[in-house]
């Protein structure tokens, strides 16, 4: 069993609702006075946004629940959860989930079966509830495991008194979300047209946006993940040290912590497969002014580039940037390509010395020493 204690008083559980959402501790953290009283094991705030009755966005702020755990939930289990389709469904109050989804109807479930009874996951749950016109479903959910007693008309009614504050700290929530959603698919909407995979964090490392290209990297599961909390995930932990490291040096240089910090630390994320690394590049916002982004943001910006996808330089766009003639742009996206100069020449039907004449000639004009720093040099264009 469970134990419980006493309730704590609407008036100052209330002030400290209305402080949470001003200092940005946010509502979770808020609410554990609350969770002990109703002897919970784990509490989430939850909000969902639909339009036309099609969930479009989930975002999910648990107390006891690891990161991972509530990323998972919303990129996958919240469109097979029966919980949230009750809530979606029932209007303002609060609501005792048994009565909406009996539980041996949720004991069938495959979110019961396939992912929380193999870790002992929320089993009993109570949610204070509440639905805006715009299409979002806010709630604050209450869990017991399966090992303990169900909630009861004695939870229920200890919920009564305070649910009228619960429920205008869901909506101020709510609208902040709302806000911060809007920014997120503007975005995207920017950002998918790159090739490069991008990521925005905010100070705290939680995702603001991505874009298609990084979410298809993620789906592979060739050596990375994308979380919720942290932004991208490398499975080899030197590669995650470091690009945590990177992230960390890039949220200092925002608060002017490191002063020399370059333009982008830049990460390899080693791939399971063998294929080349994923580059990570960690690139300090600040106070960053454009068109979808909230006013003054600061921030991470990570750059994935995936090697093997990346377009190469094409002949055209060389001669026009370092005035090469139509040979040496040819040599020039060869090599670009990662052929050798021996394989350019054989390609070309020309010899090899030639090859070397024209090899001096780019060197000379783009400014470099090597065919190493040319290379270099060439691995940065795209196009």
């Amino acid at each position: 069993m469970i134990s419980t204690t006493s309730a704590p008083s609407p008036d100052a559980f209330a002030l400290d609702l209305y402080t949470a959402l001003l200092d940005g501790r946010g509502l979770a953290r808020a609410v554990a006075p609350l969770a002990r009283a109703l002897g919970t094991s784990t509490h989430a705030v939850h909000l969902m946004q639909y339009e036309q009755g099609v969930l479009r966005e989930s975002r999910c702020e648990g107390n006891g629940l690891a990161a991972d755990v509530t990323a998972e939930y919303d990129s996958h289990w919240i469109h097979q959860d029966p919980w949230a389709r009750a809530a979606a469904r029932h209007g303002d109050g609060v609501l005792n989930l048994a009565r909406a989804v009996p539980i041996p109807a949720y004991r069938a479930a495959p979110i019961w079966n396939d992912w929380k009874a193999p870790r002992d996951g929320a089993f009993h749950c109570i949610s204070a509830l509440v639905r805006a016109p715009d299409g979002m479903v806010g709630r604050i959910a209450f869990h017991r495991s399966v090992r303990a007693e169900p909630f009861g008309p004695a939870q229920e009614k200890l919920l009564e008194p305070i649910y009228p504050h619960l429920r205008r700290a869901l909506l101020a929530e709510a609208r902040l979300a709302a806000g911060g959603w809007h920014t997120a698919r503007a975005l995207r909407a920017g950002f998918a047209a790159l090739r490069q995979g991008v990521v925005l964090l905010d100070r705290n490392r939680r995702i603001v946006a991505t874009n298609p290209a990084v979410e298809a990297m993620s789906r592979q599961q060739d050596g990375l993940a994308l979380l919720t909390e942290g932004g991208l995930l490398s499975p080899n932990p030197e590669a995650r040290q470091a690009l945590q490291r990177a992230i960390g040096s890039a949220i200092a240089a925002i608060s002017g912590q490191v002063k020399l910090m370059p333009d982008a630390a830049s990460v390899a994320l080693p791939r399971r497969s063998g294929a080349a690394p994923y580059l990570v590049q960690a690139l300090p916002l600040r106070r960053l002014e454009a068109m979808g982004m909230p006013e003054g943001f600061t921030g991470v910006m990570l750059l994935v580039t995936d090697d093997v996808q990346r377009p190469r330089p094409r002949a055209p766009l060389l001669r026009q940037a370092f005035g090469l003639t139509p040979a040496e742009g040819a040599l020039a996206a060869s090599l670009a390509a990662g052929r050798s100069l021996a394989q350019h020449a054989a390609q070309r039907r020309i010899k090899v010395g030639t090859a070397r004449g024209q090899l001096a000639a780019v060197l000379r004009k783009t400014g470099c020493d090597r065919l190493a720093d040319l290379t270099a040099l060439l691995g940065r264009l795209t196009g």
